[in-house]
């Protein structure tokens, strides 16, 4: 027991002794010395690797390995400008040295564990950076406010910092256990290395000195094997492995890069030879595929959707068949995303770590889809459109620079192929929209027939209707003229009566002979005018048959007619409704983008079919007003509630033609005894002829005033526009229905004549009166005078 004591007090005096040369000057100097060679020579190798691959590893493997290198030669730096006595030393060195190799640590952590751009891991590297610099100036102000300074080896904050560089040690052995990055089995030997000589400071070293001796010794072991960083990911070489066997390639030669072999003929043939949009992608990647000898190739095009990518095809040389398309998120790839949106070519190797390598493997079905290419597809503009992707999962063929610049000068001559494939798709889905809407058009037009021949079967019903009362109106003139003929004789039989009546009073004294012949002549005057009188008796009744068979036949008939036209007008609304419904989805382009004369047409298909309405809405209101004059209602209404409703339903024409109203109303407008209905049909009709007839930007006024005519009030409405007038010849056909088929350009009225003739129908039928007044070259003005309530109200208590 004794012997071993002896020998462990003679290592640990060895050990000491060592340690504490590791922390003089000298000692000092061959510490920075290994460290900074180290580094520097890892660098040197990562620069090297970097110019032949390309790699993104081996630029971020630069990066860090400078990050290092600069806080080293800092380190360096400042001791030696303590030595000249610029600062104090013993004060700001063993805190910077601890806070040095803590920083290096974080850094080491993220060179091993991170060879993949990782935005999460970068900014925790740059956040723990940062909190070592906090820590290393709170551990100088703490440090310096010591009394006397002690050594630092025995003081507190040397303890805060080792604890700290062994859990940073332990965290850096639990990440490279979990992500398990290439080359990790050196990187796992640094954090053990760190570990065991933070360790071995907090059990042996806290002793008298500023500086760790056990932690610099295991640095300087440590440190050297930064050295493999560069190398855990293969640099390309000119020899390549084998991507088929091929029985004509001697064993142990070098494989061809590109190839010669008639299938790649083939395959450019076939490239030239497809219109297919889909066939020409397939026959793009077959041809790469066969020329650059690459496993898989897949052609990628970037679209209007920010988190997906197309996969438009794909061929596998090994098996020799097409690779099916499909959408790829960006999410999943984002370096090979990135480089494609920045139109860039990438190279990455085979890597456990990297988010595309894992992504691809889960999209394709593979462990590992082996090293990676991409070129991207640029047009002259300098706007990328996709890219070409190359990957080896079979062959494990490393790219090189000179496969890069290869594939890139077959990219650039694919632009024009991909541009043409792009429109000819384009157009193959114009066609398939116009295609569908043509169809639902057909069959809406197919159904439009349908009920066109239904309408006209029941307009053809109509017509004989029509002719069949013609056919009795006939009859009916017949027999007037019948009665008129009889009326006539009778007159003549009354007038020849009164002749003889005075004939026999001169001649009252003449022979016996001749008042026998008066007597006889008597008698057939009697039985003639009693015949006479019977005739009358039945042309009358006959007369009264006739004039209530007019009545019944013409009420039955216009009935009939009213039911008729109403049926058929709500039969066309609803084809009417849906080709409104069609152009309206035609216009908004969601089946396909309109030209500027497709789009042309189509505006005037809805014009016409709203103005198709607007005519069924007039020939309804037509046909039915004889009818419905019957069914007024006389009542006191508020006027300002009709002019409201009116302006409100005329909105949309004023609106479009920024026509400017003009209202001149008084305060208190007494209540109009009339129909509601019928003198907001009224105010209407007039609003919209004013705004038809006025120009672009005219002014329409509306003016309600109280007048009083022959003793009584009446209320004056007065429209007034800006159409240039009605000419004087015209003027007396304003208020007649249909009066533009006899003079189509005649001017001021914007109105067909329907509109008002049905203002003129119902403003008689309320007992007021409609007339219109016109200055040539200024416009028109409609008035319109209805009783107020109270002599409407005085008008019933008369009767």
């Amino acid at each position: 027991m004794d012997k071993w004591n002896i020998i462990a007090d003679v290592m640990g005096a060895t050990l000491d002794r060592f340690f504490s040369v590791l922390t003089q000057p000298e000692g000092s100097l061959i510490y920075h010395l290994i460290l900074v060679f180290s580094i520097a020579g890892a660098l040197q190798a990562a620069f090297v690797h970097w110019r032949s691959s390309e790699f993104p590893q081996a630029r971020r493997t630069m990066f860090g390995l400078g990050i290092l290198l600069i806080a080293q030669i800092l380190l360096f730096m400042i001791g030696g400008i303590g030595i000249q006595g610029f600062i104090n030393l013993p004060l700001f060195l063993p805190p910077l040295d601890r806070a040095v190799t803590l920083f290096s640590l974080v850094w080491m952590i993220w060179l091993w564990a991170f060879p993949e751009p990782s935005r999460p891991a970068d900014a925790a590297t740059w956040l723990l950076s940062l909190l070592v610099m906090a820590a290393l100036g709170l551990s100088l102000v703490a440090y310096s406010a010591e009394p006397s300074l002690p050594p630092y080896n025995r003081t507190t904050y040397d303890g805060i910092w080792q604890l700290a560089s062994i859990g940073f040690s332990v965290f850096g052995l639990f990440i490279l256990l979990v992500r398990r990055p290439n080359g990790w089995g050196y990187g796992m030997a640094v954090f053990l290395l760190s570990f065991a000589g933070h360790l071995l400071h907090m059990i042996f070293g806290r002793v008298d000195g500023d500086f760790p001796g056990a932690v610099r010794f295991a640095h300087m072991a440590a440190f050297p094997i930064l050295m493999t960083l560069p190398q855990r990911f293969p640099a390309p070489t000119n020899t390549l492995t084998t991507v088929k066997q091929q029985q004509d390639v001697p064993t142990g030669g070098e494989r061809r890069r590109y190839s010669t072999d008639p299938k790649t003929f083939h395959a450019l043939l076939a490239l030239a030879g497809e219109s297919s949009a889909d066939k020409v992608s397939e026959a793009i990647t077959r041809a790469i595929a066969q020329t650059m000898l690459a496993d898989l190739c897949f052609l990628i095009y970037l679209t209007d959707n920010k988190n997906q990518m197309q996969i438009a095809s794909g061929y596998d040389l090994i098996r020799e068949e097409n690779l099916e398309g499909g959408s790829m998120s960006k999410t999943v790839i984002p370096m090979l995303t990135n480089a494609l949106q920045r139109g860039r070519p990438l190279r990455l190797p085979s890597s456990s770590t990297s988010a595309d390598i894992k992504g691809l493997s889960d999209l394709l079905g593979l462990t590992n889809p082996g090293h990676l290419l991409s070129v991207p597809i640029v047009t002259p503009e300098k706007d990328p459109i996709g890219g070409v992707l190359l990957l080896s999962p079979y062959s494990n063929r490393l790219w090189s620079a000179e496969d890069q610049a290869f594939l890139a000068n077959i990219a650039i001559s694919l632009v024009p192929i991909i541009q043409r494939g792009q429109k000819m798709t384009s157009l193959e889905q114009r066609g398939e929209q116009t295609k569908q809407a043509l169809d639902v058009a057909q069959s809406r037009i197919t159904d439009l027939e349908r009920r066109n021949n239904d309408l006209l079967k029941q307009m053809e019903a109509v017509r004989a209707d029509s002719q069949e009362g013609l056919a009795q109106a006939e009859n009916l003139a017949e027999l007037t003229k019948m009665q008129e003929e009889a009326q006539k004789a009778i007159e003549r039989l009354k007038q020849e009566n009164e002749e003889l009546r005075a004939t026999k009073k001169v001649k009252g004294g003449t022979s016996g002979a001749s008042a026998a012949n008066s007597v006889q002549i008597e008698n057939e005057l009697r039985i003639t005018l009693e015949e006479v009188a019977r005739l009358q008796n039945q042309l009358a009744e006959a007369n009264m048959r006739v004039i209530e068979a007019e009545k019944s036949t013409s009420s039955a008939h216009s009935t009939e007619q009213a039911e008729v036209v109403a049926s058929i007008s709500q039969e066309l609304r609803q084809p009417m409704s849906s080709i409104v419904g069609y152009t309206d989805l035609l216009l908004g382009e969601s089946v396909g983008i309109l030209g500027a004369l497709q789009r042309k047409f189509v505006e005037r298909i809805k014009a016409s079919t709203e103005r198709i309405g607007a005519l069924i809405d007039d020939l309804i209101q037509v046909t039915t007003l004889e009818s419905g004059l019957n069914e007024l209602k006389p009542e006191p209404v508020d006027l300002n509630v009709i002019i409201d409703n009116a302006m409100s339903y005329t909105s949309s024409q004023v609106r479009e033609k920024n026509i400017s109203m003009h209202l001149d109303l008084p305060k208190n407008v007494a209540p109009i005894y009339a129909d509601r209905e019928a003198l907001q049909q009224i105010l209407i009709h007039l609003l919209q002829n004013a705004g038809a007839a006025s120009p672009l930007e005219g002014t329409v006024h509306l003016k309600v005033q109280t007048k009083a005519e022959d003793g009584k009030e009446y209320v004056l409405i007065q429209v007034s526009d800006t159409g240039g007038g009605i000419p004087t010849e015209d003027l007396q056909r304003v208020f007649t229905r249909l009066f533009r088929a006899d003079n189509v350009l005649i001017q001021g009225v914007g109105d067909t004549g329907v509109g008002l003739s049905i203002a003129k129908t119902l403003t008689e039928a309320q007992k007021g009166r409609i007339w219109v007044e016109s200055e040539p070259g200024v416009g028109s003005t409609f008035s319109v005078l209805l009783p107020i309530a109270k002599n409407a109200a005085m008008k019933t208590a008369e009767k």
